[in-house]
């Protein structure tokens, strides 16, 4: 019988030779209703946590198969809530070292010859029988509650996480429940049963064990956690593969995001929304976001009430800095800058180097923005500051010469089951010329190389931007989106003072003014064309994903598919002709775009009213952006004011508040 792992929509069963995905009812109408995989084609498998916004998936990764966009209608991909992770995060253990033991076997294992004997400091394999499961999950755990609080205690993890341990099968035969039942012992503590329909197969060969004065053990994943004043637990009896190291609970966060860069820590639920209401209580200035003052400093500076603007601003800039510092992040950076315009509206160039400089300490290992920094750059420029520069290293965006690799370690090839994207090729240019002419190749046709990947200096406890180096010259940065893949790559202790090395597509386009694309790991599966840049190949991955979205909603019938209805443009969801816009308006197509931004923001007018909530700005924005371009002023004005009103009382974008008072004083 295969174990399933049920996910939003879908769900993978395992047995002992294959890996299934099963659509449901609704995904199934949209796509076909299942795909299965024999576990000797796996050769990796693509994980993304679910966290409080959003959901996380995992994607089995075939050999021989371009691994396609992780999303709902991909055959391989299941998405999954936070509620069901802790499954999936099994089944990922496991899949891993299913792919590795296809690299080294012709035949898989199987999942499930779990039990060991002990035999004094000896132990034996038994494998006298196939339990035909991937894991085995043991039940009851919600009975022995106390089992858990001491177990946990005992290593130091007070509000649960995961350990590993040996856990004793005893034969309970004297059960008044179940005659074949076999509990679970670990460190002297019962915390549950193998299954019911196991047990008959299991019991008999602890039995001939205890008969030969031998124990029988198994290596078991313990996952608890501690909330809401009570425990719970979930015991899997796994040996497949090298066990994941052990992580703890923790109430309080000393770095960005959920989890520990070094993977030990990780944030209770609890945990994270008192980091949210702290967070959110510390955008309030005078009882308001701190966001919300953006029409007012606009006002203010439109009736060139400079120490208003100021004075708001300040407070602003306060609020920024204790929000970030909540989540250890890079503060807000537009109060900055509007108070760095301000300042140098009035030659007071001093207090504008000192307010851009008070944001550069802000950062997180001083990671300022590129606007603040080349503003920065400028206005010592004009305080006679000349010499005195911004450091580019300790800038996550600051453009720099050549830079090389300052050292030489040993080099280890990797792969991953994906492509990762670089970021600020553009500040390195000069750099991906000298690669292309290394090797003889002209702008305009791709090189296929490798480049070294390293983790920058960071604080302990955070996480470094990571360098991508071609022949030793410095070409970009892993980008944002998978920077945290890559990291969990380089960071694994077989790495440890090595330098890891991956297969990569260097791309620079013709053009006067080039633009580059660097591609890593598997690039083939998201370059569609030789000058395809990055952000185009994103858009194309997005609207991928929303048409099926789009698609699934339609099938789906009922409020699901009126809902989607009400969105719809020309026959798309109304958020799928957000790049059509900006295709357009590149094209100088003015009239079309607007054309079509304004039939958007109709649509997005219609849902807004029907949930009862503002409406998405975008449309809006670009819309008065192409009525502004066209000098038609007032109608710049109205389209903001439309917007304005078609939101709730108390309700909308500070962004366009602001826009709409400029508009109104060019009237």
């Amino acid at each position: 019988m295969p174990t399933s792992f049920n996910g939003y929509g879908a769900r993978f069963d395992v047995d002992a030779a294959s890996i299934t995905k099963v659509n449901e009812s609704m995904t199934g109408a949209v796509f076909d209703r299942g795909t299965s995989v024999p576990l000797t084609a796996v050769v990796g498998c693509r994980f993304k946590p679910a966290n409080v916004f959003v959901k996380g998936y995992l994607q089995v990764v075939v050999a021989a198969v371009a691994a396609a966009k992780p999303v709902a209608g991909d055959p391989n991909t299941v998405v999954f809530t936070r509620n069901t992770q802790s499954d999936f995060e099994r089944l990922r253990d496991w899949l891993e070292t299913v792919a590795g033991t296809n690299q080294t076997l012709t035949e898989v294992p199987s999942a499930t010859q779990i039990l060991t004997q002990r035999n004094g400091g000896r132990r034996g394999r038994v494998s006298t029988f196939d339990l035909s499961v991937v894991d085995l999950e043991v039940v009851g755990e919600s009975n022995y509650r106390a089992a858990f609080a001491q177990l946990f205690l005992m290593a130091g993890k007070p509000l649960g996480g995961v350990i590993w341990r040996d856990a004793e099968l005893v034969a309970e035969q004297a059960n008044p429940h179940d005659r074949n039942a076999v509990a679970v012992v670990i460190d002297g503590h019962k915390v549950g049963h193998v299954p019911a329909e196991l047990a008959p197969t299991i019991q008999p060969t602890v039995l001939r064990a205890a008969k030969r004065h031998e124990s029988t053990h198994v290596a078991a994943r313990i996952w608890a956690i501690y909330e809401d004043a009570t425990w719970s637990a979930r015991v899997t009896l796994s040996p497949s593969g090298d066990p994941e190291p052990e992580w703890r609970y923790v109430d309080e966060a000393h770095w960005p995001g959920r989890m520990s860069p070094d993977g030990t820590e990780r944030l209770t639920d609890a945990g994270l929304r008192r980091q949210l209401e702290a967070h959110y209580a510390a955008r309030l200035v005078r009882g308001r976001d701190f966001d919300d003052y953006r029409p007012d400093i606009a006002q203010a500076r439109v009736d060139q009430d400079n120490a208003l603007a100021l004075s708001v601003l300040d407070d602003c800039i306060d609020a920024a800095e204790r929000a970030a510092a909540v989540l250890l992040a890079r503060p807000a950076s537009w109060p900055t800058e509007q108070a760095a315009i301000v300042y140098r509206s009035l030659k007071d160039y001093d207090a504008e180097v000192a307010v851009l400089e008070r944001f550069v300490a802000a950062c997180p290992d001083n990671m300022a923005t590129k606007s603040v920094q080349t503003r920065l750059v400028r206005a010592r420029q004009l305080a006679g500051r000349v010499g005195d520069v911004v450091d580019s290293a300790s800038c996550h965006d600051a453009p720099a010469e050549i830079t090389r690799l300052p050292d030489q370690l040993p080099v280890v090839d990797v792969r991953i089951p994906f492509a990762a994207e670089l970021s600020y090729e553009k500040d390195h240019i000069d750099a991906i010329r000298a690669v292309l002419g290394d090797a003889n190749i002209q702008p305009g046709t791709a090189l296929h190389s490798a480049a070294v990947l390293r983790e920058r200096p960071h604080r302990p406890r955070s996480r470094g931007i990571v360098d991508a180096f071609i022949d030793g010259m410095l070409v970009g940065s892993v980008s944002a989106i998978e920077a945290d893949d890559i990291r969990e790559v380089i960071r694994r202790e077989q790495h440890a003072g090595k330098d890891c090395r991956i297969r990569c597509r260097v791309y620079l386009s013709p053009d006067a003014r080039p633009n580059a694309r660097i591609t890593l790991g598997r690039y083939e599966d998201v370059v569609a064309r030789e000058d395809e840049t990055e952000s185009a190949a994103r858009a194309r991955q997005e609207d991928t994903e929303l048409a099926a979205l789009r698609t699934q909603r339609l099938a789906a019938g009922g409020e699901e598919a009126a809902d989607q209805r009400r969105r719809l443009v020309r026959g798309k969801d109304y958020v799928e002709w957000s790049s059509t816009i900006k295709e357009l308006k590149r094209e100088k197509r003015d009239d079309a775009a607007l054309q079509l931004a304004l039939e958007c923001v109709d649509a997005a007018e219609r849902d807004a009213k029907f949930h009862a909530r503002e409406p998405a700005p975008a449309y809006t924005e670009q819309a008065a952006m192409l009525y502004r371009k066209s000098g038609n002023v007032s109608a710049e004005v109205r389209i903001l004011e439309r917007y304005q009103q078609a939101c709730p009382t108390g309700r909308g974008s500070s962004a366009i508040a602001e826009r709409l008072v400029k508009a109104r004083a060019r009237l």
